[in-house]
């Protein structure tokens, strides 16, 4: 029964390591005190927030549909393959990571709009992201 055991459990932590390789954040910072709010938004369904400066450090999660998710994570992956990095005084982002890989939209200058289609989906996503019920990371 030992060898079925950690068999379940090298599959577990096998599964569980290739479903945070992929995912999303979005998000906003800058200003005079310069802290960023950032979402991290899993294949799974959850959605991580976490708020400061420099590393962030997620203390809330709160769970979505997979399929609104799913949805756009391939949105996502799909806009981020262009570079387009103008932040400004306050700035907007979405980042596409898989694999350790990150591949990310930056935006807020003034004389560097963001693509419309940018801009409507992280409208969307942050819209949703905001009506979402967090409760404190364990």
């Amino acid at each position: 029964m030992d060898r079925i055991h950690l068999l379940i459990a090298v599959l577990i932590s096998a599964f569980s390591a290739t479903a945070q390789d992929k995912f999303i954040t979005v998000g906003s910072g800058g200003g005079f005190a310069g802290t960023v709010t950032r979402y991290k938004i899993t294949p799974a369904g959850e959605v991580f927030r976490g708020k400061g400066l420099g590393e962030i450090k997620y203390t809330e999660c709160g769970k979505m549909k997979k399929a609104a998710v799913k949805k756009w994570i391939a949105s996502v992956e799909e806009k981020t393959t262009a570079t387009f990095n103008h932040p400004g005084n306050l700035y907007y982002f979405i980042t596409y990571t898989e694999k350790g890989r990150e591949q990310t939209i930056t935006w807020g200058a003034a004389d560097h709009p963001v693509p419309d289609e940018i801009k409507k989906l992280y409208e969307e996503i942050n819209s949703r992201v905001h009506a979402i019920r967090y409760k404190p990371v364990k």
